[in-house]
């Protein structure tokens, strides 16, 4: 029997008010109100956990794990039964050591703070019981854990403030991990305001949640407003302006069971055909891009392979249908694809160009594991007969960014398809011709940089990206999805949510199409520029996209710099605390030594 040395009451509430902080933050709930109270929730326990043996913090942050876990992300269990074919139990144990090393960085950022609480007081730089000393440390050490350490399935600080568009927008200067830092700074500090000797300093703290949000608001409402052009792709106001397709269909889950079932890969290849032709007739402008998501066609590829010859997952089909949806629509197609090499299978996102018919490849580099991939199979072979529905795929190298070219002057206009070239999609020579070879001097060159799934949750990804990226030409982000396995609208949102930081961290328009939803396009701000397709329809949105250019030094504060403006205020912070406590000293000296008066 486990005899607990203090009332665990606090420490329980706080935990639960930690948990539901995350849950109710972020999207699909996106309360910014919940996820202030979830930073201050966490500064509350860790200041109750301070006091409190070594042997029962690390039980209390045990504890928390698995209570984040089942509060926030309890559709985990049944996607990984989904994705790797484990059964009940395997995946509700999988799920509870998943917790533990994931949100790792809970304990890891209490004992950073906790130690540097204890460095502070023993070099006598500042009272280590001090509420103020704990405040100020406490955002710069929990960041920090955010930084350092791995995650599988990532959540930050900072994804609390989804709940406010003006808030998030501090992404643009400082990232997720400086907009992390501010709400905690902020949301902690309300925790001196009922202390009277510091309720000034948290007065300062409620401050500062006002300022990033009123500075926010004025981005936005200064933020560039898109006039819609009469023909595109147009090249007003320094924006490229295409008209784009976003197609999410809705196929089933691609089990191992349908690889070679005729009738679920017709249905899938007929829908995603249906759908773009549809919306492409339907829709003025005509879309000059149309954006397909991961699994729309599963299992196959439209890569002949080395030498001519078909490799295994090539499909004469679903190649005869990219192209015979180039050549209908007069658009460009950005699609998903699966492709074997001879070191493996490669997950990939393709731009097809409609006008020259070039064809450009990025491989997907940050696999899932247990989905895409199977830890330490080499070592433990057995593991593939309880995780049997897990692929073999293996990581792209480097960053490939997909180049594409609009004409000013559309030589192809949509047109309905008729009975004979149905027909003849199973022959892709039919429609190998591209549409024409226009001059560099009658259009516009764009550039893509794929995100595929989760890989839009790492902001390194995308500063990798950047980096290979040609600068000056017009670019924007692109992540396809396939959320179809997890069956939960939470996750679909949570997921969405993370991803569209990205676009606001780097200044670039992003388009998300998800092949169950959330299907979504958001501008370099963050704002909608259309009605995000919900989890589980079937449906297509025409978009206005705005394309800025890639500066040379980046487009945004953030991707100038990086994470470096968070060390600086990092490091002016714990300065400030050296200075406060000098100032404090000399005062009470000069008291203490000043001339007395007899009375």
């Amino acid at each position: 029997m486990i005899f607990l040395p203090k009332n665990p009451l606090r420490p329980f509430l706080y935990s639960l008010g930690l948990s539901f902080g995350l849950l109710f933050g972020m999207e699909p709930f996106a309360f910014l109100p919940a996820g202030i109270g979830g930073g201050l929730c966490a500064f509350l326990l860790f200041t109750e956990l301070k006091d409190w043996p070594l042997r029962f913090q690390i039980y209390w942050f045990l504890f928390l794990s698995q209570l984040v876990n089942v509060t926030v992300f309890f559709w985990i269990p049944s996607s990984i039964s989904a994705i790797s074919g484990a059964g009940t139990f395997i995946s509700w144990l999988l799920f509870f050591v998943y917790g533990i090393f994931s949100h790792i960085k809970l304990p890891i950022a209490f004992y950073g703070w906790k130690i540097c609480l204890e460095v502070y007081s023993k070099y006598k730089i500042y009272n280590g019981d001090s509420l103020l000393l704990r405040w100020l440390l406490f955002p710069v050490c929990v960041v920090a854990a955010d930084m350092i350490t791995p995650q599988l399935f990532p959540w930050y600080w900072g994804n609390l403030a989804e709940g406010s568009l003006a808030f998030s927008q501090a992404a643009a200067f400082t990232g997720i991990y400086g907009t992390g830092f501010f709400l905690l700074f902020g949301s902690a500090g309300l925790a001196l305001l009922r202390d009277t000797g510091e309720k000034n300093a948290g007065i300062v703290a409620a401050s500062v949640l006002s300022f990033v949000w009123i500075l926010g608001g004025y981005r936005l409402l200064t933020a560039t407003e898109y006039k819609i052009p009469s023909s595109t792709p147009n090249t007003e106001d320094g924006y490229l302006k295409l008209s784009a397709l976003l197609v999410q269909p809705n196929t089933a889950p691609a089990k191992r069971e349908y690889a070679e079932n005729p009738e679920y890969l017709g249905q899938a290849m007929s829908r995603n055909l249906e759908m773009a032709l549809r919306g492409s007739l339907e829709n003025l402008p005509p879309p000059d891009i149309i954006f397909l998501p991961e699994s729309a066609v599963p299992f196959h590829g439209t890569d002949m392979g080395e030498g001519g010859a078909p490799n295994e997952s090539y499909s004469s089909t679903f190649h005869g249908l990219t192209l015979y949806i180039t050549r209908k629509t007069g658009a460009d197609l950005l699609y998903n694809e699966l492709n074997q090499f001879r070191d493996g299978l490669k997950n990939q996102v393709t731009l097809l160009s409609s006008e020259t018919g070039q064809i450009t490849r990025y491989d997907k580099r940050r696999l899932l594991a247990f989905g895409e991939y199977l830890p330490f199979e080499s070592s433990f072979p057995f593991l593939r007969s309880l995780f049997s529905e897990t692929s073999r795929y293996i990581p792209g190298e480097k960053p490939v960014p997909l180049l594409g070219f609009r004409s000013f002057h559309r030589s192809v206009r949509p047109s309905p398809p008729t009975p004979e070239e149905i027909a003849q999609i199973q022959t892709p020579e039919r429609f190998r011709n591209p549409t024409g070879f226009p001059s560099k001097e009658e259009g516009v060159t764009y550039q893509i940089l794929p995100l595929v799934c989760y890989e839009a949750m790492f902001p390194s990804l995308v500063q990798n990206s950047l980096r290979e990226a040609k600068k000056g030409v017009f670019t924007l982000l692109a992540n396809p999805t396939n959320d179809a396995w997890f069956s939960s609208k939470t996750e679909a949102w949570q997921h969405a949510g993370t991803a569209k930081f990205r676009a606001i961290e780097f200044g670039l328009s992003l388009v998300r199409p998800a092949v169950s939803g959330v299907s979504l396009a958001v501008d370099p701000y963050g704002r909608n520029l259309a009605i995000p397709i919900e989890s589980g329809e079937i449906g297509n949105r025409a978009i206005l996209l705005p394309v800025t250019r890639l500066s040379e030094e980046g487009n945004t504060f953030y991707s100038r710099w990086g994470n470096i403006p968070f060390y600086l205020y990092s490091f002016l912070t714990l300065l400030a605390l050296s200075f406060t406590d000098f100032f404090r000293k000399n005062g009470q000296k000069r008291t203490d030594t000043g001339p007395t008066r007899n009375v």
